[in-house]
């Protein structure tokens, strides 16, 4: 499958977007909503909470930037996994990976982009972490 088509028929695939900055927020939802996507978005860790508490159906991808005002990224997934493990976590920062290593890493099971990303980056590393 190409990248940049949509997701496939079937039921939407959900993608939470987190990220304290606007633009960010509003770049990524419309490359992802581009793309077929369902795309919910949060401004920070308690407004997450929120809306991964109201919205009825799946949500089948966390993506959030590390480094946020209140919840850091890895707190937001922490909560998020702990009722639905099922819930694959990407990571984003503008910080580089060794920042984030000489932090204390990250867990294998979660994937990692660096800001700033060209659409095609995102895409692809979405549709890695979905599995596609």
């Amino acid at each position: 499958m190409h990248i940049l088509q949509p997701p496939g028929a079937g039921t939407p695939t959900t993608i939470l977007v987190v990220d304290d900055a606007a633009q960010i927020r509003d770049v990524v939802k419309s490359i992802l909503g581009g793309c077929g996507y369902t795309v919910l978005e949060a401004k920070d860790g308690e407004t997450c909470m929120r809306v991964f508490q109201e919205h009825s159906g799946p949500i089948h991808l966390l993506l959030t930037d590390m480094f946020m005002t209140g919840m850091n990224g890895r707190e937001v997934a922490d909560h998020l996994l702990a009722s639905r493990q099922d819930i694959k976590v990407l990571f984003m920062s503008g910080h580089s990976t060794e920042t984030i290593l000489s932090q204390g890493g990250l867990d294998p099971a979660f994937g990692f982009i660096v800001k700033p990303f060209t659409p095609e980056t995102l895409l692809r590393k979405v549709s890695e972490m979905l599995g596609r």
